[in-house]
């Protein structure tokens, strides 16, 4: 990606990071993390268990029988929807930025809210579909060859001229209609466009967290997704790939440690 069609990113950002709406975005997006890494009361042990219903997503291995994955548990839901706050709010910053500028002062909160709600709509329809087909194949919680084969598939994405060329599709934003039904409906279509970009830059390695919470993966994923929406270069820019493989080796090597490649 050239420097001219990185304008538009650099753009809205430059005038995103000091908006209010920023600070909201990035504030549940910590939130979020905490809730998914810090220990909840009564969770069993350590850090990176958050209690009972955490314990079931985890990517530790479970102390009986491992069970299929289900996506239609509360514990699933509401863990899936914190790795969405938590990893991909942050990369709608420049729309929500863009909205709230074009938008009428009491329209500016619900418009936002709407396209936040489009793309994290749209983000539990991408993890359920995933579940449901972890669910049919009988994949455990925490699979590690389930991990592992979407971590391969990112990196093959990675090395995608399409791909670039799609991401730079998604930075042109339709036209914003400042309030009312128009507003609604043209925010809910630059979340949509949101949405569609997040899924280039990192659907495969989501899809790898329909098993369980990583919280490794979900750093390095989120450290590549963010340098690559951030950072705009060339498509060939080796950041992001070596951010994944490290995840991938992490998984690899800790699974081999605990004698689990094997088991899931």
């Amino acid at each position: 990606m050239s420097l001219l069609q990185a304008t538009p990113l650099a753009g809205r950002l430059s005038e995103s990071v000091r908006s209010t709406s920023t600070r909201v975005v990035l504030g549940c997006a910590a939130a979020a993390w905490v809730a998914l890494i810090a220990p909840w009361p009564g969770g069993g042990e350590g850090g990176t268990e958050t209690g009972a219903a955490h314990a079931h997503h985890h990517h530790t291995v479970p102390t009986v029988a491992a069970e299929v994955v289900d996506p239609w548990s509360l514990a699933w839901i509401v863990t899936w929807l914190l790795m969405v706050i938590g990893m991909m709010w942050p990369l709608t910053v420049p729309t929500v930025g863009a909205i709230t500028r074009a938008s009428f002062r009491g329209w500016r909160t619900r418009l936002g809210v709407v396209c936040l709600a489009t793309v994290t709509i749209l983000w539990l329809a991408v993890g359920l579909a995933g579940a449901v087909l972890a669910r049919t194949l009988s994949v455990p919680p925490g699979s590690v060859w389930w991990q592992l084969a979407f971590v391969c598939l990112a990196l093959v994405a990675f090395g995608s001229s399409r791909r670039s060329r799609l991401l730079e599709m998604c930075l042109r934003l339709p036209a914003l209609a400042p309030g009312g039904r128009r507003g609604a409906v043209t925010a809910a279509r630059a979340g949509a466009l949101t949405w569609r970009r997040c899924v280039l830059l990192c659907g495969p390695v989501m899809l790898a967290m329909t098993v369980g919470h990583n919280p490794v993966l979900m750093v390095f994923a989120s450290l590549a997704a963010w340098w690559e929406a951030w950072h705009p270069r060339a498509w060939r820019d080796p950041v992001p790939v070596v951010l994944i493989a490290c995840a991938g080796a992490w998984i690899a090597a800790a699974a081999l440690l605990e004698g689990r490649i094997g088991y899931a």
